[in-house]
């Protein structure tokens, strides 16, 4: 079977723009023969406006997992802002409104997503309800910026020989926008800064991991989030011709807070579709006029309840899952499957040098001290165990290696550099790549994208170029994609790229999981028991794989793990920790026959 190597975003994301521009001209073609009326052009443009605010809001909500409550003060900001130059600006009013609303909306939109440094879930809302509420009960009641009750009278402009003086050819106009803006979003969820957001959504402990640096990438997503809605507001100043600040009331921003989530968050059809309905219904069907925000709360329930991801999320499990059913038929269960080693080959090391030093590391929680005075020492090439009773401070270690956690005290260095401050993503990008004791991956994405954002590091090129295709954005794409698809071949699951991974059994995860831990051609490999979920026979494999990994790649490898045989199978030595000690280290065979090890897992005799 030939392998489709070529990135989405080349073959197929232009299609719904090509459809939403020849509306464009259909409908100023319809405004100029008189059989669209101007009361109609006008309904419509409100949806299309209404589409493009949602969105930005998904780009932030559906993919980023960033709540903001503030998506009516950044539609408000491109519309004053575009009154402001109307009236200063004259005939340069309409590119200049557009840029300014557009570059503001940016601007402040980063302001607002600062708490998201520090701050998520319902305290996010709550600093951007903040933020919102005093554009709505301050700023926005300056006389010289809203006109207060008399309002911002805003002109329509014309571009050349066309006067968007209709609502037709605004509506033209709005259209043409709208297939920009699905463009560009559909190429940012096909480049490495999408991939980004999506794995920020899941988890940032496992974005860091994969190289993603988290808070220049949420600030990214707001400042995306804030143009477009300035686009969308400034669009909207030029429909109504006169602004009130009542029209960016906080309530606004709850009603798109609710279409976005109703349509599907990460939807881009979802999301627009709903924008639009909502939009239109009450014109469409006037007796449901003034019963829009109780429809809509009603909506918001029933889908939280139902399916949190929306009408597309639950569609896409269940095509999934019918891919799944279909495919396996086709071909040996893959969970039986003796998966090849994977990555890239290179010689194994001949030298043995330090890798990884930890000296004296402590951490403490409150009262209780998780970590004591633990030191241990990697060398190239080695694979090292990290064994120990429940609760012996393992997993605290390993994320003070990985970057999770500070120590109170101690020291890491990694290739004789002191990395105790870095960052995760640096440590990512310096070599040290890690798998959790949960599966960790981005569960609502396909295979392939997993593996494509484990190489998240490796894919240098700009947000700009990214988006417009210029540069080696097109080669390193494509390189990473196959790497990824390669990869999947190695572990038995080519077949399935294409299908999002909380489809797969956990035994199939792990496997997707160790392949995107050496993905990005680490030094050191930290696993967290690999083999948690998976049968015997797949543990058994598993310690083929990690140790034929270690011996032609000259991986090295830092393993916890309670399965012992898998222990002894794969490494050459193991450190023994005791509430967060280490009490014994030395050759596998050895130390786990040594009577304090015996007695941390058992406890004395009587």
């Amino acid at each position: 079977m030939k392998r489709e190597t070529t990135p989405k975003w080349s073959r197929g994301p232009i299609e719904a723009p090509i459809w939403v521009a020849a509306l464009a001209v259909m409908f100023f073609i319809l405004g100029a023969t008189g059989a669209l009326s101007s009361a109609q052009a006008a309904i419509i443009d409100y949806a299309v406006i209404a589409g493009i605010l949602a969105l930005s809001l998904n780009l932030l909500m559906g993919y980023a997992g960033q709540i903001s409550l503030a998506q009516a003060s950044f539609l408000g900001l491109g519309s004053f802002v575009t009154g402001f130059v109307v009236s200063h600006a004259g005939s340069f009013g309409l590119p200049l409104s557009l840029l300014l609303s557009v570059v503001i909306g940016a601007i402040i939109a980063m302001v607002v997503g600062l708490p998201a440094m520090r701050l998520r879930g319902v305290y996010l809302a709550i600093a951007t309800f903040a933020f919102a509420d005093a554009f709505d009960n301050y700023i926005f009641n300056i006389q010289k910026i809203s006109g207060l009750g008399s309002g911002v009278t805003v002109t329509r402009p014309h571009i050349g020989p066309f006067h968007l003086k209709t609502d037709a050819t605004l509506l033209a106009f709005s259209l043409l926008w709208l297939a920009i803006v699905w463009l560009l979003d559909t190429r940012l969820m096909s480049i490495r800064y999408g991939r980004a957001l999506l794995a920020i959504r899941e988890d940032e402990q496992i974005a860091s991991s994969f190289g993603v640096p988290v808070t220049q990438e949420k600030m990214r997503a707001f400042l995306m989030c804030g143009a477009i809605a300035g686009l969308a507001g400034s669009l909207y100043a030029y429909q109504v011709q006169v602004i009130v600040k009542s029209s960016y009331a906080l309530q606004i921003s709850l009603f798109y807070l609710i279409v976005v989530v109703v349509g599907g968050l990460g939807s881009r059809p979802g999301v627009v579709v709903s924008a639009a309905l909502f939009t239109l219904l009450p014109y469409w069907f006037t007796f449901l006029k003034g019963w829009d925000f109780v429809i809509a709360p009603a909506l918001l329930i029933i889908t939280l309840v139902r399916n949190p991801g929306g009408l597309p999320d639950h569609l896409q499990r269940l095509r999934d899952a019918r891919e799944l059913k279909r495919r396996r038929e086709t071909k040996e269960d893959i969970a039986g499957l003796r998966p090849k080693v994977v990555g890239t080959e290179r010689p194994a090391a001949t030298v043995t040098e330090e890798l990884l030093r930890v000296e004296g590391i402590s951490v403490t929680f409150g009262g209780l001290r998780a970590v004591n005075d633990a030191s241990l020492e990697v060398t190239t090439g080695a694979a090292v165990g990290l064994i120990g009773p429940n609760g012996a401070g393992k997993s605290t270690l390993f994320n003070v290696i990985s970057g999770f956690e500070k120590p109170r005290s101690g020291r890491v260095f990694f290739e004789g550099r002191d990395i105790t401050l870095a960052p995760a993503h640096e440590r990512s990008a310096l070599g040290i790549s890690r798998t959790f004791q949960h599966v960790g991956l981005v569960r609502r994405a396909t295979l392939v994208d997993n593996l494509m954002l484990a190489q998240h590091s490796r894919l240098d090129y700009g947000a700009i170029a990214g988006l417009t295709a210029l540069g080696d954005t097109r080669r390193l794409e494509a390189e990473s994609r196959t790497n990824a698809l390669d990869l999947l071949d190695e572990i038995g699951l080519a077949d399935f790229a294409d299908l999002r991974v909380e489809v797969l059994s956990t035994g199939q995860q792990r496997l997707v999981e160790l392949a995107c831990a050496v993905a990005s051609r680490p030094r050191l490999v930290l696993l967290d028991e690999p083999s948690a979920g998976m049968s015997p026979a797949a543990a058994e494999h598993l310690a083929e794989q990690l140790a034929r990994l270690r011996t032609n790649f000259s991986t090295a490898l830092l393993l916890i793990e309670h399965h012992i045989p898998l222990v002894t199978a794969v490494c050459d030595t193991t450190y023994v920790l005791d509430a967060g000690a280490v009490i014994a280290s030395g050759p596998v065979r050895k130390v786990i026959k040594q009577p304090e090890v015996v007695t941390a897992y058992v406890g004395e005799a009587v």
